[in-house]
């Protein structure tokens, strides 16, 4: 009987990540295409302008690029997280895509797509995730919300930081 039970809750867990929720979100910056990317290529910078971000370190030996791959320190409602990231697609000043690992088997992937305008640059993103067990524990409508409302800064300190006159 456990182990049907284990079975059966095993099965549940993996029709729960399948079940990813997601984002869009578009923001245009009146920036150098170059400049833009280059904020998001220093994954050092990150606390600089990701919201929540407290630290973030490289890990792995690729430097930039696919394969790249680093560690942040975050706050996300006053809940302390550490998470991982590799950059899984890199096509410079056009598209990358970030896989993260969240805590308690969540995961999250941003896909972000960079569109040159004559007076600005439009950036898409995609955030797909599934936080696993955290989502189910704190309730995914709440999880939304507050990941709604992080992306939104986030987006919002990129464009500051790129635009700020150097």
């Amino acid at each position: 009987m456990y182990g049907e039970r284990l079975l059966l809750r095993t099965r549940n867990a993996v029709l729960l990540t399948k079940a990813m929720n997601s984002l869009t979100k578009k923001i245009l910056i009146n920036a150098p295409l170059e400049k833009i990317w280059a904020i998001l290529a220093d994954v050092t910078r990150t606390p600089e302008w990701v919201d929540g971000v407290k630290d973030s370190e490289r890990i792995g030996a690729v430097r930039e690029g696919k394969g790249m791959r680093w560690r942040e320190s975050c706050v996300l409602d006053r809940q302390h997280i550490e998470v991982e990231h590799e950059m899984t697609v890199w096509e410079p000043m056009a598209k990358a895509v970030i896989q993260s690992k969240l805590p308690m088997n969540g995961s999250m992937t941003r896909t972000l797509v960079f569109s040159p305008k004559p007076e600005d640059v439009e950036i898409a993103v995609e955030f797909l995730w599934d936080l696993g067990i955290a989502g189910m524990l704190l309730g995914e409508q709440k999880v939304r919300n507050i990941l709604d409302q992080s992306f939104e800064n986030t987006l919002a300190n990129w464009k500051d930081l790129a635009e700020k006159v150097s």
